[in-house]
């Protein structure tokens, strides 16, 4: 009996874990992720000194965003996509 009272919760418990593991959202592209992209893709076609600033700068964005401060990165996005002139 204790076999089978041991065995029937073993595999309640494994039930429950996989549907609470299959129930997660997929991960979902973070602010960080987008403005870095949005700059790549504008930085990545000009030669000019704008560009290069803005590719020195997502350098600097994926390192605060990696350190959790996203409003500093937050502010430098904002100003850099300014500066190649794309709508944030």
């Amino acid at each position: 009996m204790t076999r089978t009272m041991t065995t029937v919760l073993t595999l309640v418990s494994l039930v429950c874990l996989s549907a609470v593991a299959t129930a997660q959202p997929a991960p979902m592209t973070s602010d960080c992720d987008k403005w870095i992209a949005r700059i790549n893709g504008e930085a990545g076609v000009r030669v000019d000194e704008a560009g290069h600033n803005a590719r020195m700068k997502v350098d600097e964005i994926a390192k605060m965003c990696k350190d959790g401060r996203t409003a500093d990165a937050e502010k430098i996005a904002k100003d850099t996509m300014a500066t190649l002139g794309i709508k944030p």
